[in-house]
């Protein structure tokens, strides 16, 4: 029994001094390291189409912020030429499918009706290339140049899956800004209608809001090693 309580005390300190390293560590804004393991962006290149995967609705059928970002990237990819079409892929839970509500999304950012297409069931990662392949009226083949859009911390599993499908031509893109496209388009281009404004310099990085984005980037990449595990004992990579 004495040798019980040892080993507890002993494991609650050396908890305690592990927490606190690591929320000090968090809000001080330091690396978390997987991150950059689980980055796998590239250069995008002229493709025939831009794959746009969904990622979750936030409520009121929107996308979340992951998702608003991957919708803005597919659409600066279109508006630089580096695809024909944007395929929206994903299923979801809802009345709507996620795919249906990025395309809408994506045309509230300029792009055009006739750019747009529909993958609308694929219900996780995995599934988004196989579907692509099985939906025969989206012309989509193992060889066709893709660029996959994806956030950062996702980006290794999808590439993992698009490459376990067979795919061949693709790159990941996790970001892009148009080159050949205006503050229409552009957003980071666009300034305001109030001539009298002027940015106030105001700065958000203070130690509580970077406890809070390290943290949450923490566990959002924690859950995507143990996704990137799970799947590769199912076999999905």
């Amino acid at each position: 029994m004495k040798n019980a309580k040892k080993v507890l005390k002993a494991y609650l300190i050396a908890a305690g001094l592990a927490a606190n390293i690591l929320f000090i560590w968090l809000a001080a804004g330091g690396p978390i390291f997987i991150d950059r393991w689980l980055d796998a962006s590239e250069t995008p290149m002229p493709a025939a189409f831009i794959i746009c995967p969904t990622a979750g609705l936030a409520g009121s059928n929107l996308p979340t912020a992951t998702g608003w970002q991957c919708v803005y990237t597919a659409v600066q990819l279109y508006f630089d030429g580096l695809g024909d079409k944007i395929i929206f892929t994903g299923g979801g839970a809802g009345n709507m499918t996620e795919a249906e509500i990025y395309a809408e999304a994506a045309g509230w950012l300029g792009c055009p009706e006739e750019a747009r297409a529909f993958e609308p069931g694929a219900t996780s990662t995995a599934e988004h290339p196989t579907r692509l392949l099985q939906d025969t009226h989206l012309g989509i083949t193992r060889d066709a140049s893709l660029n996959v859009v994806s956030s950062a911390l996702h980006s290794r599993r999808m590439a993992l899956c698009f490459r376990k499908a067979g795919f061949k031509n693709f790159r990941i893109v996790t970001d892009h800004i148009a080159k050949k496209a205006g503050p229409s388009v552009v957003r980071e281009y666009r300034v305001s209608r109030f001539a009298a404004h002027r940015p106030s310099g105001k700065s958000y990085d203070d130690p509580f809001n970077r406890l809070r984005w390290q943290g949450g980037r923490l566990l959002e990449g924690l859950r995507e090693v143990a996704a990137i595990m799970i799947y590769k004992l199912k076999g999905y990579i």
